[in-house]
């Protein structure tokens, strides 16, 4: 989701813990049962959401994850769908009206819709959880050396690192967002498409970045890192 012009830069800890208590606040509405925000990204003038709808029963999971992945396969069911669209709306209304509380502004926060996009198989949620937590390197934040996260993301409290984190006092998150996924593909689906992520993978960088001498490096370093433990790039 995209956010107007005008609209300041997202990425605070003001604008993480206010969205943080949207998503809480959401959870006790009608479809908060059916509906969740599992992951988030907070970049300077957009935000990107890994949510889920329904998901299967334990039942359901023990049974056949197959039938569960060629359900994925087929899309969202109706009312699934319907209630990824109620949900993002309620949050999208939710976080507009903190933000410009918080801003003491009035006028639209959301450039534009949403785009969405549903994910069926395991390499499709491996991909995506890499590009929702490493996004900030995608837009040129400069990261040296493995384990560091980004702070204004979920990728501090996800548990599915292969490596060690830093963590930094600075951008400390005393209460992060942290549920449990209810379906198959975000729980421990995605972990068969080429298990834990590391710290050095990382979407290609957006084409508006511009490149230094010292980034071109660092990359180079993170892709021959990549290739010693077998990371496809």
């Amino acid at each position: 989701m995209r956010v107007a012009k005008g609209v300041p830069s997202l990425r605070c800890e003001l604008v993480r813990n206010l969205l943080k208590k949207a998503l809480k606040d959401q959870a006790h509405r009608d479809y908060g049962t059916g509906f969740q925000i599992v992951h988030f990204s907070i970049q300077d003038d957009h935000v990107h959401l890994a949510a889920e709808a329904k998901g299967a029963s334990a039942e359901e999971i023990a049974r056949s994850p197959r039938l569960l992945s060629q359900r994925a396969k087929r899309g969202l069911e109706t009312k699934d769908r319907d209630m990824v669209r109620r949900g993002i709306a309620g949050l999208a209304i939710s976080f507009a009206r903190r933000l410009n509380k918080l801003l003491g502004r009035k006028g639209k926060v959301w450039a534009d819709r949403h785009h969405r996009r549903d994910l069926a198989t395991p390499t499709e949620v491996r991909n995506s959880l890499i590009y929702i937590f490493q996004n900030f390197r995608r837009h040129g934040t400069r990261v040296y050396g493995v384990g560091a996260t980004d702070p204004f993301s979920t990728a501090p409290s996800f548990e599915g690192w292969l490596d060690a984190l830093a963590t930094s006092e600075v951008y400390g998150d005393t209460e992060p967002w942290r549920p449990t996924p209810r379906t198959w593909l975000l729980g421990q689906g995605w972990l068969r498409a080429g298990g834990r992520i590391s710290t050095v993978d990382a979407p290609p960088l957006s084409p508006n970045v511009r490149f230094s001498r010292e980034a071109l490096a660092y990359e180079a370093q993170m892709a021959a890192r990549r290739a010693e433990r077998g990371i496809p790039s």
